[in-house]
C-alpha cells in the first residue's frame, strides 16, 4: 500500500476514476440510446464523483440546458466548468432536489452507501417533471468473492469488504434490490441492465479493488476481520501480474420514467 501512495498522493481520486472509467461507458450509451438525454433538459447528477457524467450531460443539452452536478464533498468537481454546469455542495440525505424540477436524475453507486436509501429513491422520483426520467445504477459487490484460480486470501479480503459494508449502514448487495424498489416509487420501469468485468492481477483495471482494499484497510484491521499481514499479502496479490482474474462489483441500471401526467 505504500506503494500505492507513492505513485498518487490522492488515491480516491484515482479510485473514482477507475470506477468511472469502467462504468461509464454503458452509463452514456443509457442515457443516449435508451433515454435519449436532448438538449434543453434540465439533468441532476448526484453523487457527482469527478464529474465525468455531468460533463458528458453538459454537452448534449446545449447552451438551453441545464446540469447540476451535486455531492457532498465537491473537491473533485474542482475543474468542471461551463456555462450551463452548476456545482452544489449539497447533502441529499437532508437537503432533497427540488420536486418536479428535473428532465432526468442520475445517480451511480451512491444510494448502496444510504441507511435511508429507500426514502430518498422516493424524492428522486418526486424531482421528476411529468416525463421526466430516473436512471439509477448501484452495485452488488459480492461478485468480487469469485475468484479464478481459487484464492482463499482474495475471497477473505471480498467477505472483509462485504461486511465492513454493512458494519457502515450500507448495503453491499442493494444492486439486486434495486429493480424493484425503483417500481415501489411509482415511476415506469423501461429497461434495465448490468455491467460485470473481469479484471486480472497486476492490470491498470484491476485498481477498482485495489484501492478500494488500501482505503478500508486500516478500518479492516482495526475491527478484527483481518490482520494487516493478511491485507498486505492480499494487496500484493491484486498488484503482481499473474493469471489471477476475479470479477468487478455487478453493476445494475434501471431507467423509468414519470407518467406525463
Amino acid at each position: 500500500m505504500e506503494q500505492l501512495a507513492e505513485h498518487d498522493t490522492d488515491p480516491e481520486r484515482v479510485r473514482l476514476e477507475a470506477v468511472a472509467a469502467l462504468t461509464d461507458p454503458a452509463t452514456i450509451r443509457y442515457l443516449d440510446e435508451q433515454i435519449g438525454v436532448r438538449r434543453g433538459w434540465t439533468c441532476a447528477e448526484v453523487g457527482a464523483g469527478t464529474g465525468t457524467i455531468a460533463r458528458w450531460l453538459s454537452d448534449r443539452v446545449g447552451n438551453f440546458g441545464t446540469v447540476h452536478a451535486i455531492d457532498i464533498e465537491t473537491a473533485y468537481l474542482d475543474g468542471l466548468s461551463a456555462p450551463n454546469l452548476e456545482v452544489r455542495q449539497q447533502d441529499i440525505t437532508t437537503t432533497p432536489l427540488e420536486p418536479g424540477a428535473y428532465d432526468l436524475v442520475h445517480c451511480k453507486i451512491l444510494l448502496m452507501h444510504l441507511p435511508d436509501r429507500e426514502r430518498i429513491l422516493g424524492e428522486f422520483a418526486k424531482a421528476l417533471k411529468p416525463g421526466g426520467h430516473l436512471l439509477v445504477e448501484e452495485a452488488d459487490i459480492r461478485s468480487i468473492q469469485r475468484v479464478d484460480p481459487p484464492s482463499p486470501l482474495l475471497t477473505r479480503a471480498a467477505a472483509a469488504l462485504e461486511t465492513f459494508f454493512y458494519f457502515g449502514g450500507a448495503d453491499p448487495g442493494y444492486g439486486m434490490k434495486l429493480l424493484p424498489a425503483v417500481r415501489r416509487t411509482g415511476l415506469t420501469v423501461l429497461g434495465t441492465d448490468c455491467q460485470l468485468t473481469a479484471v486480472q492481477a497486476g492490470t491498470p483495471e484491476m485498481q477498482t479493488i485495489t484501492l478500494s482494499l488500501a482505503k478500508l484497510a486500516p478500518v479492516i484491521t482495526k475491527v478484527g476481520l483481518m490482520g494487516q499481514k493478511e491485507v498486505e499479502a492480499a494487496f500484493d496479490q491484486l498488484q503482481q501480474p499473474s493469471d489471477t482474474v476475479l470479477y468487478t462489483p455487478i453493476t445494475v441500471s434501471v431507467w423509468a420514467r414519470r407518467s406525463a401526467d
